[in-house]
């Protein structure tokens, strides 16, 4: 991995598991760039303060020019609404759920058009080039809780595999395409909600509960060091959940893709 990855974007670096990579990353001796919204400026700002050498931006524009080197993005950003369409719908269900959808997929499709054409010139050079896109074990377990979350993630997920098909008709070696499912995470991301979410599945004793933010680190980093024989980074890396989904997804409806001759 570590010949792999020199220069990396983290997107959505301003909390949870965004801001725990990004560390994890920096800590390994990477160029380290880091963005959030504009309300994260602050945070973003602290966590600079604490990381020597450490960059962020709150836009994308004018980063190819300042890293023109920049051979990893990973799409990190999120955010997860809870909401009962028949019961109790809140009276801006549109807008959130425009922007739920908008945040989760659009703009990870957005992003990755945006550096596609960089890091495939980049690969086309011999440098060795990744895009990570994070989906969620919920893309592939769709739970109630979520109507807009999970189908969001569940467009990342396929997002993921169609741009790999297409990079493979390039026939350009040396670029990755990376799907990155974590499991249920003990983040920010569901704080407000988390109480509503226990309930429904009988209380905090019986619901299922989240996996330490260290201890998903962890694993995603020894997962990352799994490469494959030829050095390049796995197709997938799935912790938990995520990576059962992945792997019941790759055994069943992939190879029959494969079969019907939709992909090669």
């Amino acid at each position: 991995m570590s010949s792999r990855i020199n220069t990396i974007l983290i997107l959505g670096a301003a909390g949870g598991i965004g801001e725990a990579t990004a560390r994890r990353f920096h800590s390994l001796g990477k160029q380290v760039i880091v963005t959030g919204r504009e309300q994260d400026r602050k945070r973003l700002e602290q966590i600079v303060n604490e990381l020597e050498g450490l960059e962020y931006r709150i836009a994308l524009d004018g980063i190819l020019r300042h890293f023109p080197k920049l051979d990893t993005v990973f799409v990190n950003a999120g955010i997860q609404n809870h909401y009962d369409i028949f019961q109790n719908p809140p009276p801006n269900l549109a807008q959130e759920a425009i922007q739920e959808l908008t945040t989760n997929l659009v703009a990870p499709i957005l992003v990755a058009q945006a550096f596609a054409a960089h890091l495939l010139s980049l690969a086309k050079q011999g440098i060795k080039t990744n895009i990570f896109l994070t989906s969620s074990s919920l893309a592939y377990f769709p739970v109630p809780f979520y109507p807009t979350y999970c189908p969001s993630k569940a467009g990342v997920a396929s997002f993921c595999k169609i741009l790999r098909w297409q990079l493979e008709a390039t026939g350009v070696k040396g670029m990755s395409v990376v799907e990155v499912a974590p499991p249920y995470v003990d983040t920010p991301l569901n704080a407000h909600h988390r109480e509503q979410t226990d309930a429904l599945q009988g209380g905090p004793e019986k619901a299922v509960q989240p996996m330490p933010l260290d201890e998903y680190i962890d694993k995603f980093f020894d997962l990352l060091e799994n490469t494959k024989q030829d050095g390049s980074i796995n197709d997938e890396i799935g912790v938990g959940f995520g990576g059962q989904g992945q792997k019941v997804w790759k055994q069943g409806y992939e190879s029959l893709l494969r079969g019907s001759g939709m992909t090669d």
